[in-house]
């Protein structure tokens, strides 16, 4: 069941982690299919202008995921903040959301 909270701003490094691993989690897995494909001889990973193969290409494909995912972050993070910041300007967020259950609760 979903509920709605109204928020008047969130906080800066919430928007940061929310684009951060949305963006991390989702570049990811692209960039390991990358990396497979790499093993095998396809010019999918390309380091300083440099196509890289077999296992060297599957090693450094998360490695090119966090720095494109690092970039990104900050670019689309920072234009979220500004946007959002002036949205608040106007009216609240409404947000809707999974509520968790007390047994599945974490410390964080």
């Amino acid at each position: 069941m979903y509920s709605q909270i109204k928020l008047d701003q969130l906080t800066a490094g919430s928007i940061y982690k929310i684009t951060f691993l949305g963006l991390a989690f989702s570049l990811m897995p692209l960039c390991l299919v990358f990396g497979v494909f790499a093993v095998f001889g396809f010019n999918t990973i390309i380091w300083n202008g440099q196509p890289v193969h077999g296992l060297s290409g599957l090693l450094l494909s998360p490695i090119i995921a966090a720095i494109i995912a690092s970039l990104l972050g900050g670019f689309v993070g920072t234009a979220c903040v500004a946007g959002l910041w002036l949205h608040s300007k106007f009216r609240p967020l409404t947000l809707s959301g999974k509520n968790i259950s007390h047994d599945q609760q974490s410390v964080s």
